[in-house]
């Protein structure tokens, strides 16, 4: 690799955010109670928002403060919001609720790393992280809570449990927005191939030229 990837490697910023990320997983186990598993990913995560805020602007070509602000923002919200799902869906009996909600952590954890890695890339899942990670959260405190009372009702925990299972394909489809550009990429390679395969056959002058998509 060249470029702005080299010049932003073993920076001051990599090195304070390391120290971040490293004292997040002790601090959040043994100050805060949380278990390993659940410390350990909000370290990764504590990592890339601070190498974020810290100033990779090699990485970050292209976008104004504004822009850098917002994304900072919603990553370092997305992250307490992480933290809050971990915990409640930890508390939680029912094994397929628990289920649904340690997947719907795990896709925006996948998407806060990489909107910290290209900020540039926020706005086709800014909806996942400001909207519907909230609500997953609140789903999953208010679904905890209910399991808990003396008389649990069966009606709320069914209903509930219902919107955190359908908010797994929520989840799933606004992630994959990140990968559209990717998959338009493909579609435009495949069109090419495919007429200079045609024109090739036919024998009719030279094939068009591939416009590299990666």
């Amino acid at each position: 690799m060249s470029g702005p990837a080299l010049r932003s490697r073993g920076t001051p910023a990599d090195v304070w955010a390391g120290l971040a990320g490293g004292l997040f997983a002790p601090v959040a186990t043994f100050g805060l109670g949380l278990p390993l598993w659940a410390s350990l990913p909000g370290a990764i995560l504590v990592f890339a928002g601070a190498r974020l805020a810290l100033g990779p602007r090699d990485l970050l070509a292209g976008l104004d403060e504004a822009a850098l602000s917002l994304a900072h923002d919603v990553i370092a919200a997305a992250q307490a919001d992480l933290v809050r799902l971990k915990v409640a869906a930890q508390g939680i009996r029912n094994p397929a609720v628990r289920r649904h909600l340690d997947h719907q952590g795990a896709v925006a954890e996948r998407v806060v790393a990489e909107v910290a890695r290209r900020p540039g890339r926020l706005t086709p899942v800014r909806r996942l992280l400001t909207y519907y990670l909230p609500a997953s959260v609140r789903l999953g405190e208010g679904y905890r809570t209910l399991e808990r009372t003396n008389r649990p009702d069966a009606a709320r925990l069914a209903a509930t449990a219902g919107m955190i299972e359908q908010l797994d394909s929520v989840f799933a489809s606004h992630a994959d927005r990140l990968s559209a550009p990717e998959i338009e990429g493909l579609d435009v390679e495949l069109k090419l191939l495919s007429d200079a395969i045609r024109t090739d056959e036919r024998g009719i002058g030279a094939a068009p030229e591939a416009t590299p998509w990666r």
